[in-house]
């Protein structure tokens, strides 16, 4: 067999023979990705879009952050989970917006994980809706 150890050919049982042989090979050992491999490997998965980013390395920093305060995570968790101190997490990776004043302005919970909004509970004013839809008696 072709390969030797690192390899193997399997085939499907009943179509030997077809195109249905694979090669299946031994899963690699993990390597740590260089840092210079990692920016220009996110630079080009930008640019190709036409996307221009100046902290390519550091790209999925903030949206984890920001995902995390999404699910009412605290903010020491996050900070402590991405090893920043206060004024880098305020500064680039959470939004400048107090989250449980938002919140609860909205009228939600400040913490809490369950929003429902309440879709056609009430049928609004035939006046309100002639005035936002006028084409509709069209």
């Amino acid at each position: 067999m072709a390969g030797g150890i690192s390899e193997s050919l399997t085939r499907v049982p009943g179509i030997a023979g077809t195109q249905f042989e694979m090669k299946i090979k031994p899963p690699r050992q993990a390597q740590e990705w260089s840092y210079s491999s990692h920016r220009e490997s996110i630079g080009k998965a930008l640019s190709s879009p036409g996307i221009r980013y100046n902290k390519k390395a550091h790209i999925n920093c903030g949206s984890s952050a920001r995902m995390a305060g999404n699910v009412c995570a605290n903010v020491d968790q996050i900070r402590r989970q991405g090893r920043w101190n206060n004024i880098t997490i305020n500064g680039a990776y959470l939004t400048n917006l107090p989250r449980e004043l938002v919140r609860l302005m909205a009228g939600f919970p400040a913490y809490g994980r369950f929003f429902y909004l309440a879709r056609a509970a009430l049928d609004p004013p035939t006046s309100l809706c002639e005035k936002l839809f006028p084409a509709i008696d069209e």
